[in-house]
């Protein structure tokens, strides 16, 4: 691509922002849409829109929604209908599973965090009180960021591959609701006992890299459970990182997630770091794929990032790759 076609591109993204933002702002209306299952949504939901109404946000709709199935559908109406700003509240999975109907979409995302760990919220900047993401749903502005494409499907923070994927599927909801991120911990101990370390081949740009592994994640955005745990991987470069945990013993394994649960990044020897805009992910023997916690594949996949995919409402100091 030239400078002059780079430059021209940059200037439509600008505009569409602007363009988006003035409408958002000039308008003051908005869809409201709250998974009421996650951690903090069933009480969430009547103050978050006490707090909209009280900073001036007409809300065209409202949905307490029950059943986080039913999210993604609700989302999906209201964006056929022509709305341009849905606010959505939940957790991590709640964001993932809306992610494709964002995608490309003239539509702006809205981030309420009502999860457990809320790492998309906090990759963004985003405040996890309630009181100060509302205001930053009505002062902050439009930005594009990217999504990341596990084969067709997006996903707006992160994936993983072995144990993570294994102990989302296993932790029931109401274990999280009670317990938040020491849940997975509990469900882990269970699983470890049984759980064997894979061989773990990626492939960039026609060139095979393998590992033994014992966990591997894929992430758009920097934090994972809450914690942060990859400071290279930026929802606005156009990239995907993906973190291997490396050893032949699953002891390694325990340790980190210790690590985790206590907020601790990893420990960085132990870990390999791929950087790419796309790749392929193979495992011996196959392993199973999870966007937070729900298995959505089975290896080999391709992964790849979704190149400003997705307009939401960021914080006014959110830095965008045009601006730096």
């Amino acid at each position: 691509m030239s400078d002059a076609t780079t430059r021209d591109a940059i200037a439509a993204r600008r505009m569409k922002k602007a363009l988006l933002d003035h409408e958002i702002k000039r308008d003051k209306s908005a869809v409201l849409i709250v998974n009421t299952r996650s951690r903090r949504g069933a009480r969430a939901y009547s103050e978050a829109k006490r707090l909209l109404e009280k900073g001036g946000v007409k809300l065209t709709a409202s949905y307490p929604v029950q059943h986080g199935e039913r999210v993604p559908e609700v989302v999906r109406e209201e964006i056929a209908k022509g709305r341009k700003f849905i606010i959505v509240g939940g957790g991590d999975g709640t964001i993932s599973s809306v992610a494709r109907h964002f995608a490309y979409k003239d539509v702006v995302l809205g981030l309420l965090p009502l999860g457990t760990a809320n790492s998309f919220a906090r990759t963004i900047g985003v405040p996890l009180d309630l009181a100060g993401s509302i205001d930053n749903l009505i002062n902050g502005k439009v930005a594009d960021v990217d999504l990341g494409k596990i084969n067709e499907h997006y996903f707006a923070n992160g994936s993983s591959i072995g144990m993570p994927a294994i102990v989302g599927r296993a932790t029931p909801h109401m274990l999280k609701k009670w317990l938040g991120r020491g849940a997975y911990a509990l469900v882990a101990l269970n699983k470890f006992i049984k759980f064997e370390t894979f061989q773990c081949i990626v492939t960039i740009n026609g060139d095979q890299i393998s590992f033994d592994a014992i966990d591997l994640r894929i992430a758009n955005g920097a934090y994972q459970g809450g914690v942060l745990v990859a400071p290279e991987a930026s929802p606005d470069d156009g990239n995907i990182v993906i973190h291997i945990l490396k050893g032949p013993s699953k002891w390694i394994l325990a340790k980190q997630w210790a690590r985790l649960t206590l907020g601790i990044p990893f420990v960085p020897a132990e870990i390999e770091i791929l950087k790419a805009k796309k790749m392929v992910i193979d495992t011996v023997p196959k392993q199973h794929v999870a966007i937070d916690g729900e298995v959505i594949a089975q290896t080999p996949i391709r992964v790849s990032a979704a190149r400003e995919a997705l307009l939401l409402m960021a914080p006014a100091d959110f830095p965008q790759l045009e601006d730096l």
